[in-house]
């Protein structure tokens, strides 16, 4: 399951990418989105924000409830919580964010 939802976070990200700094502005602040994946629900959410020295950072974040060895908790459930990122340069330049950037978000 945890393949599963990385490859998915993954696909989402690189469309993302793909679609280019200009479609990435206009994104919302915030969004979310519920997928079954294996036959269980997976929340991804998009959010974008300012970034220092760039124009912005935009996270994909994927949740599902589990109970087997959780590494998320909170008081939206107990599961397994995955991110990755995209930093938008202000010249429209894109690159993966780096792992420090994203600590806030997993």
């Amino acid at each position: 399951m945890r393949r599963t939802v990385c490859d998915e976070l993954m696909r989402r990200l690189n469309e993302l990418r793909e679609s280019g700094a200009g479609h990435i502005a206009k994104l919302p602040a915030y969004s979310e989105a519920t997928e079954m994946l294996e036959g269980r629900p997976v929340r991804f959410e998009t959010i974008c924000e300012p970034y220092p020295n760039a124009e912005a950072i935009v996270v994909v974040r994927a949740f599902f409830k589990a109970w087997s060895r959780p590494t998320w908790v909170s008081f939206k459930g107990v599961g397994h919580m995955f991110a990755n990122g995209l930093i938008v340069r202000t010249d429209g330049a894109i690159e993966l964010a780096p792992d420090s950037a994203l600590w806030e978000y997993r």
